[in-house]
C-alpha cells in the first residue's frame, strides 16, 4: 500500500509540472547588459575620435538627466562607448575633457519577444545640433 501511494504521488507530481508555458528559462542564459553603443566620429576624417585622439576613459564623463554619472566602457577594437542603460528613456550628456560633445535623448520600446535578452529597441533618438545615424543599438554621431 505504501509503495502504491508513493508511486501515485510521483506520477501526480510529474504530470502537474507545466512545461509548455512558452516562457524560456532565462536563469541559464547569460545576456549582455542593456546598453547604448555610441560611435563618435570626426566629421572631417571619418575616424573614431576616441581612437584618433587617444582619449582615455578618465577624460570622459557621461551624465544622465538626473546629473548622475553613468557607467561606461570603451571598446579597444573600435573606440565605441558602451553606456549602461539604466532607464528605458533618458537624456545623456557626453563630455570629453570637460567639454560637452553630444547630448542624446532616447526612448526604448517594450520587448517584442519573450526571449531572455530582448531589451527592446531604441526609438525617438535625438541628438542636439549634430548629424547622426541610428542602426539597431548603434548610434554613430559626427562631431
Amino acid at each position: 500500500m505504501k509503495q502504491t501511494l508513493t508511486y501515485l504521488l510521483i506520477v501526480f507530481l510529474c504530470f502537474s509540472c507545466k512545461t509548455d508555458d512558452a516562457t524560456p528559462d532565462c536563469s541559464t542564459v547569460l545576456c549582455e547588459e542593456p546598453n547604448l553603443n555610441i560611435n563618435l566620429i570626426d566629421s572631417e576624417t571619418y575616424i573614431n575620435v576616441i581612437l584618433q585622439d587617444n582619449i582615455e576613459a578618465e577624460s570622459i564623463v557621461i551624465k544622465n538627466a538626473s546629473e548622475n554619472v553613468m557607467p561606461f566602457s570603451i571598446s579597444e577594437s573600435n573606440g565605441n562607448l558602451y553606456i549602461a542603460k539604466q532607464n528605458t528613456s533618458d537624456t545623456l550628456e557626453i563630455q570629453i575633457n570637460s567639454e560637452i560633445v553630444a547630448t542624446i535623448s532616447y526612448d526604448t520600446t517594450a520587448p517584442k519577444t519573450n526571449e531572455c535578452c530582448d531589451f527592446g529597441i531604441l526609438t525617438n533618438v535625438e541628438i542636439e545640433g549634430l548629424s547622426y545615424v541610428v542602426e539597431n543599438n548603434l548610434i554613430t554621431i559626427y562631431i
